[in-house]
């Protein structure tokens, strides 16, 4: 079963973690001839970082690099390459492996060999916005397809989610809901593959939908409350 993690035991891995970050910002800039700014997103971002009581992974963290400039928007093939061999570079003298390439992200973890552990990861995802001044519009993420081609897809689970989760935050419990909502959802799940984040993202939609269905059942029962009234008085 997952748990919570306090601030104070993540903080420090979180700043190392944007160290090697900003490091592979250097060499992109530098090597390539790429810019990217960076952004803690989903759970890690509204401190809702979990890890399974007392299992053998460790907590991780989700980055979205957020492309601004690049010579490689027409080839993202050649462009995770060179974001893995950034990242290959930065990682060195940490205690992260060199990344992995996964379906929607490059992966560093920290590894306990000795006792088959993941101490800590970090899933990091290359994308851009369908529209720059606004993210409610979604946005393209860099995708491995089962052919180990490359291209950049929608993620349309994105599209929105700002609104839904301000409206979701005018509730006193909505805070609240959501994270019993993710914990809940982190629990159920059982696709070793997906990613913290779009967990997340599946929380703040699944309390919005609850919120706007109570919503309508009072709406609906507010309407049929005159109506029963009116009824019995002509009986």
């Amino acid at each position: 079963m997952y748990e919570y993690v306090c601030k104070r035991e993540y903080a420090p891995y979180r700043e190392e973690a944007e160290k090697i970050i900003r490091h592979a910002q250097q060499i992109m800039r530098r090597k390539y001839n790429t810019t990217f700014q960076y952004k803690l997103i989903g759970s890690a971002n509204r401190h809702l970082v979990t890890k399974i009581k007392n299992g053998n992974r460790g907590y991780d963290f989700d980055y979205d690099l957020i492309l601004q400039k690049s010579d490689l928007w027409e080839n993202p093939g050649k462009l995770k390459h060179q974001f893995m061999s950034a990242f290959s570079e930065a990682v060195k003298g940490t205690p992260y492996k060199v990344p992995e390439d996964s379906t929607s992200c490059l992966t560093i973890k920290v590894v306990d060999k000795k006792n088959s552990k993941i101490i800590r990861s970090c899933d990091l995802a290359i994308i851009y916005y369908l529209d720059d001044e606004d993210t409610n519009a979604g946005y393209m993420y860099l995708k491995r397809r089962k052919n180990n081609g490359y291209s950049f897809e929608e993620r349309k689970l994105s599209q929105n989610v700002d609104d839904k989760l301000e409206e979701i935050l005018e509730y006193e419990q909505g805070w609240n809901m959501i994270k019993d909502e993710y914990l809940k959802i982190k629990n159920r799940n059982k696709d070793p593959h997906k990613k913290s984040f779009i967990l997340y993202l599946e929380s703040i939609h699944n309390v919005y939908n609850h919120i706007n269905q109570y919503k309508e059942k009072e709406r609906l029962r507010q309407a049929f409350i005159p109506l029963n009234s009116w009824y019995g008085f002509i009986r």
